[in-house]
């Protein structure tokens, strides 16, 4: 079966002259639930911004459903980027404007240049972003400005948007790493729902092993910007821990994870 997503001896080098990512050469196939996970600098966020070309990787390639991402420029670039959703750490909400208005933003790219000067949304529209709103369970807030909302329902309304875009994959760069763990695994059951139901792809980088456990079907480890581990989350024992993520960082990342289940 052809992957939804191939990377290939993908590098990205900064400015700054960091090697974010040294070589990265993976296939994402279609109904996985896949978390990155790693120390923080070790490229998950860098291939999750590769991907959609949030980020412009320095060599190698990104080959989406076939089209090869790497060399899409304008417009398609853009048809490609809508069937790609993106939930950010720091939520990306427009803070001052409706809950409704921050969903239907994630219409944007299928929406006509005068439809998005005027600011009208279609009747299908609007009925797709009350749909999203109950999805994530948050219809009550719609006329509520953002910048009101806890965390984790500001949360939920980015979620909200990137199913706005219909997507077939969806990328989630640390989505709960500002939230408390009951908040945490309330958002991870929203992005397992859409996985789960509606065959949506999800590649969802974390911080904590004992999330990945719990919600991913596979677990990509990244390490110096290269693949430390690539397989299941049940095969990630004490020593391959270690490799990860060091002999220091054992006993915390271990003691936090058993407090988040228990």
């Amino acid at each position: 079966m052809a992957a939804l997503v191939s990377v290939k001896d993908l590098v990205k080098i900064y400015a700054t002259g960091t090697r974010a990512l040294d070589g990265i050469t993976l296939d994402f196939h279609r109904g996985e639930f896949i978390v990155l996970i790693g120390l923080s600098g070790s490229g998950k966020s860098t291939l999750l911004r590769c991907i959609n070309r949030l980020v412009d990787p320095t060599s190698g390639t990104v080959i989406f459903d076939g089209t090869d991402i790497t060399a899409a420029k304008g417009a398609e670039l853009r048809r490609i980027r809508r069937r790609i959703g993106m939930i950010f750490q720091q939520f990306n909400l427009v803070k001052r404007s409706s809950v409704f208005t921050n969903v239907l933003a994630g219409r944007l790219g299928y929406r006509s240049t005068w439809r998005t000067f005027v600011g009208q949304p279609s009747r299908d529209d609007v009925a797709l972003a009350f749909e999203n709103l109950g999805r994530v369970g948050i219809i009550e807030k719609a006329f509520v400005r953002a910048d009101a909302l806890s965390g984790g329902q500001q949360q939920r309304v980015g979620i909200a948007r990137a199913l706005m875009q219909k997507p077939e994959l969806m990328l989630a760069d640390e989505p709960v790493a500002s939230l408390d763990p009951a908040t945490s695994h309330s958002v991870m059951k929203y992005l397992e729902e859409i996985n789960k139901k509606d065959g949506i792809t999800v590649i969802c980088s974390l911080h904590f092993l004992s999330l990945a456990r719990r919600y991913g079907t596979r677990v990509i480890a990244l390490n110096g910007g290269r693949v430390a581990f690539d397989g299941l989350p049940a095969d990630i024992d004490e020593r391959r821990f270690k490799e990860i993520y060091g002999e220091d960082a054992v006993e915390v990342e271990i003691g936090l994870g058993r407090a988040e289940t228990a």
